[in-house]
């Protein structure tokens, strides 16, 4: 939501408070001096640790100015600066309205003291009296905003905004507060948690009841506590309380964010492959997680995977739900084994528990591993120094994975590459520990005889992969960011993110998962393209990412369409339906119910259905309907053809044909201008018209019932050819308008997958951006103009557009990405294929993304033009804000 702007100070209605655990009592003074700047009356509270910090804290902060109050308590060494603030000052703090937190942070990281960090947020949050006028303004004016905090400070890692080793804890809370956390994603919190916040939006943590003693006794943990979890829920349950968190951005700009950053530049600043290399530089072991690191599936997350199963099964064995069962198999199946378990295991709690015959078990079984073989492809960043590490003999490379696949089928699904690096699997179903435990890293350690000092691990769980490996002692590990979490981290990625309602759904799932791998396989080499804005320097991505989804999404809702009317002939209008008609046809292979649906590519233009549908001036209307600009031989060559111009010319005269013309105003009076050719333009319409009903008759059959296809709007040609060929048709289209249905007949129907101006307001991304996507589906050729007969055959004439050739290298690199998505969900899906039912607007978001700038294309994308000749305009830039 977008917030208002801040009010002035002297607007304020709030009470102020601010509550600060001093474990340092040297920083007292400091403290002190950032205290002083606050610019209205607040309550100050403050935690100390001993008698002496007390008596020091008492005489520093007595004298400061605008106190209301001062409560100073000495609090036991436990819960750090959290417990004082849920627990010590309960009270005081829900009798105000806003709360500011700090403390006296000294965290020690690689034995260093890091008072950078600790000023660094002081400083945003009290750096001065105008910014904090502005912080507390902005309160006063947005009555929703709920916690104002730094951005994170520079030097946490972005594997830090996770939960780590605080998800149970952070499960146990969320239970208690009513909501439920995702474990597995990045999100935001105030790291450090020094803030700002309305204490409704924390008021379920203080109305937890904690007491001082819920919290751990200080160990110098660095996480996997209680005090770490809260931190990490500051913002979730300010949320869940109906507010908004508003982040202030590290270069002290005073304006506030929704999203963090999360210093994803520190993820994106090398390449994966020389991360690796670099890190086993004085390594002799090295071990790979492998799902998500050395191998992916296409869907976004295991859920959806899971899914896409159920499904398999539920058309193969008639099972409803088998994904809910199998889950609660496992579970079961774990809870008595005390330890992760095989997948025999997990399917004999489904036979015990359930009336399934064992064989019909066994059958799904073994379609669960062939599906995972099939589905599972190497990341070739990581599979890459995999086997460049493995050539190296003095090396020993093995595989961790906490997993309900045994090793020896593990081994069985991978790629053979991969199975040929890895010297050993350790498998959590096998060995009985896992890798998110230290236990499990202190086993693998003793099973190897390996080093703790020269062990590498990489791996994608930011718990089990990084933080417990660091805990052992171990090297540095990679983090390889797994691909769904690319749309988490990257800003301009994050819109694609599915909404709670689509999350797990197969077929969702799917399209975001394949263009996540597509992108992940893209940062792993390329990661400056991920740093800042998103670039899309291939043509091939560009079509993979953008083109591709959407296509696939309007194919599969066209066929299933033309098998609702009964048609036997879908008619892909040229240009734009080039790359269309083909795509369906390898989409058409897959699928036994559309056997008899067969595609035409169908030569037909604007032009070519005005001049054939001509039978005398009256009919000049519905050409001259459009807006036009230019000269009046420029408008007969585009619409109705260069001998229509030429001709016009001729009995005309140079002067005015060349004179300038606008449309629709001039309407009337250029057809009464052209009255003198009247039976020349006639004769021309004829000519013209008798040779495209002889193509039409070798293209279309009486009982065909044919559906024509294009990305569509007002739905003229469907009109006009109509018209020509004497017979009714169905229409679907990307996007329609309202003026539809005033173009057609009567005995026609047109429908649309992405836009219907008949019944939807708003425009959406394929309208917006129409000009775009005419550039990307055009065809080889140039646009049709007419047939020409001789004799017993046809001569098709197109229109020439200079630069075309050299503009197609471009599009056909677009199209072959494009072709490839659809390729790979057909691996996938195979003939499932119209199952694909996906949400129109959410498949807009990519070419959403590009049309608004969101993601940056390369040089390439000067190709992308149109001849708009239709219009008057001449060769236009397609994409917005470039010329």
């Amino acid at each position: 939501m977008a917030l208002n702007p801040s009010v002035p100070l002297a607007q304020l209605d709030l009470t102020v408070g601010v509550m600060v655990h001093v474990f340092y009592a040297d920083l007292l003074d400091e403290l002190a001096g950032y205290l002083s700047r606050i610019p209205h009356p607040y309550t100050l509270m403050v935690s100390v640790m001993d008698d002496a910090a007390r008596t020091l804290a008492e005489k520093r902060f007595s004298t400061l100015l605008r106190l209301d109050a001062l409560h100073i308590r000495i609090v036991p060494n436990r819960g750090r600066d959290i417990a004082p603030l849920l627990v010590t000052f309960r009270d005081e703090i829900l009798r105000l309205q806003l709360i500011c937190h700090v403390h006296t942070k000294k965290s020690l990281y690689n034995g260093q003291e890091q008072n950078h960090w600790r000023g660094y947020l002081l400083d945003s949050l009290l750096g001065s009296a105008d910014r904090l006028s502005w912080i507390l303004g902005m309160f006063q004016a947005n009555p929703a905003l709920g916690i104002v905090y730094p951005e994170s400070y520079a030097r946490i890692p972005l594997w830090g905004h996770t939960w780590l080793g605080n998800a149970e804890w952070g499960r146990q809370l969320a239970n208690q507060l009513g909501f439920d956390i995702d474990t597995t994603g990045y999100f935001d919190y105030p790291a450090g948690s020094m803030f700002w916040a309305r204490t409704d939006a924390l008021r379920p943590l203080f109305e937890l009841g904690l007491r001082t003693n819920s919290f751990p006794p200080e160990q110098g943990q660095i996480d996997g506590t209680l005090q770490h979890a809260i931190e990490r829920m500051l913002c979730l349950v300010t949320q869940h309380q109906g507010y908004v968190i508003g982040i202030l951005p590290g270069d002290g700009r005073l304006t506030l964010a929704q999203e963090g950053e999360r210093n994803r530049q520190l993820y994106f600043d090398t390449p994966l492959p020389r991360k690796i290399d670099y890190f086993a530089t004085n390594a002799t072991w090295v071990s790979f997680d492998i799902f998500d690191t050395l191998v992916i599936r296409p869907f976004l997350t295991p859920q959806g995977a899971r899914n896409f199963f159920s499904m398999l099964v539920r058309k193969q064995f008639g099972i409803e739900g088998f994904d809910e069962l199998r889950t609660q198999a496992e579970v079961k199946a774990r809870r008595q084994a005390g330890k992760d378990v095989n997948l025999r295991r997990i399917y004999a709690v489904l036979h015990e528990d359930n009336s399934f015959d064992m064989d019909v078990l066994e059958a799904i079984m073994a379609l669960e591993l062939s599906t995972e073989c099939r589905l599972l492809k190497p990341r070739s960043a990581p599979a890459e120094a995999l086997e460049r590490l493995a050539a190296d003999p003095r090396r020993t490379i093995v595989g961790v994975s906490d997993m309900y696949i045994s090793s020896q089928d593990l081994r069985t699904l991978l790629p053979l590459a991969i199975r040929r690096g890895l010297s050993r699997l350790h498998v959590s179903c096998d060995t009985g520990w896992r890798k998110d435990t230290d236990d499990g890293w202190r086993a693998l350690l003793l099973t190897e005889h390996g080093d703790p000092k020269r062990w590498l691990h990489v791996g994608d769980n930011e718990h089990a992969d990084v933080m417990r490996p660091l805990h052992a002692g171990m090297l540095f590990p990679v983090h390889v960011l797994r691909p769904a979490l690319f749309l988490d981290v990257v800003p301009s990625l994050r819109s694609l993110r599915p909404s709670a309602e689509l999350r797990g759904h197969w077929a969702h799932e799917l399209w975001l998962g394949l263009i996540a791998n597509h992108l992940a396989q893209l940062g792993d080499r390329r990661p400056e393209w991920f740093a800042q804005a998103v670039r899309i320097e291939s043509p091939e991505s560009f079509g993979y990412v953008v083109l591709g989804p959407l296509i696939t999404d309007y194919l599969t809702w066209l066929a299933r369409t033309a098998l609702q009317h009964g048609s036997k002939k879908i008619l892909f209008f040229s240009r734009e339906g080039y790359l269309l008609h083909k795509l369906y046809q390898r989409m058409q292979t897959h699928v036994p119910a559309l056997a008899d649906v067969v595609g035409r590519y169908l030569l037909i233009s604007r032009r070519s259905m005005n001049t054939s549908a001509l039978h005398n001036l009256k009919d000049l209307a519905k050409v001259f309907r459009k807006p036009y600009t230019g000269s009046l031989f420029g408008l007969l060559e585009s619409r109705l053809g260069r001998d229509v111009a030429e001709m016009a010319q001729q009995e005309l005269g140079l002067a005015a044909t060349q004179s300038e013309v606008y449309l629709p105003e001039m309407a009337v009076e250029l057809t009464e201008r052209l009255r003198p050719i009247a039976p020349m333009l006639e004769d021309v319409a004829q000519r013209e018209r008798s040779a495209y009903l002889r193509y039409w008759r070798t293209q279309v059959k009486d009982d065909d019932q044919p559906i024509v296809t294009d990305i569509g709007y007002a739905g003229s040609i469907q009109a006009q050819l109509a018209r020509v060929v004497g017979q009714p048709l169905g229409g679907a289209y990307f996007a329609v308008t309202a003026e539809i249905d005033g173009m057609l007949a009567a005995d026609q129907w047109a429908v649309a997958r992405f836009h219907d101006g008949r019944s939807d307001a708003d425009a959406p991304p394929v309208l917006k951006y129409h000009l775009l996507l005419e550039s990307l589906l055009t065809s080889p050729s140039g646009q049709f103009s007419h047939f020409e007969q001789h004799g017993t055959g046809l001569i098709s004439r197109y229109r020439e557009e200079e630069g075309h050739s050299q503009r197609w290298t471009f599009i056909e690199r677009i199209q072959a990405g494009a072709e490839a998505f659809l390729g790979d969900l057909l691996d996938v899906v195979g003939g499932n294929v119209l199952d694909v039912n996906l949400v129109p607007r959410a498949v807009q978001e990519p070419l959403h993304a590009v049309g608004t700038g969101r993601w940056q294309l390369g040089a390439w994308s000067e190709s992308l033009i149109i001849d708009d000749g239709y219009t008057g305009r001449g060769r236009v830039t397609t994409l917005p804000g470039t010329s």
